[in-house]
């Protein structure tokens, strides 16, 4: 694992792509299931389905698009982690002497896989 496999809040990028990939496939998965039932004519013809249907095609098409990474403009383009590194100059937000701000804290209640905790004392070895 490289430190340059991580995003500014110390996510891990490749693990993150592995999981989109998965919904990706699943995607494709329900796509041909609503092939069979015909989906769209449906949706069409029965009025609360349309906007149903049109949310899960946002979904979808979000989820269908790789992310290249908040290093690589990519993600979330509000993120006030990235932007607080950013102007900080640090690599992630790791190296901050703020132990867990507010933004950081807003972070973890979204990934309680401990993912983020662990990979911040991988990246405190590599500093």
């Amino acid at each position: 694992m490289e430190k340059s496999d991580f995003s500014y809040c110390g996510l891990n990028c490749e693990t993150c792509k592995k999981r989109f990939k998965t919904i990706r496939s699943r995607i494709k998965e329900l796509d041909n299931a609503f092939e069979v039932v015909n989906i769209q004519a449906m949706a069409k013809a029965i009025p609360f389905m349309n906007s149903k249907y049109h949310g899960y095609r946002k979904m979808a098409d979000f989820f269908n698009n790789e992310c290249p990474g908040c290093r690589n403009n990519g993600g979330n383009p509000f993120c006030g982690i990235r932007k607080c590194s950013k102007k900080k100059g640090y690599f992630t937000c790791v190296e901050c002497e703020s132990d867990l701000c507010k933004k950081y804290k807003s972070l973890l209640k979204i990934h309680k896989d401990n993912e983020i905790q662990n990979n911040r004392e991988l990246i405190k070895q590599m500093n």
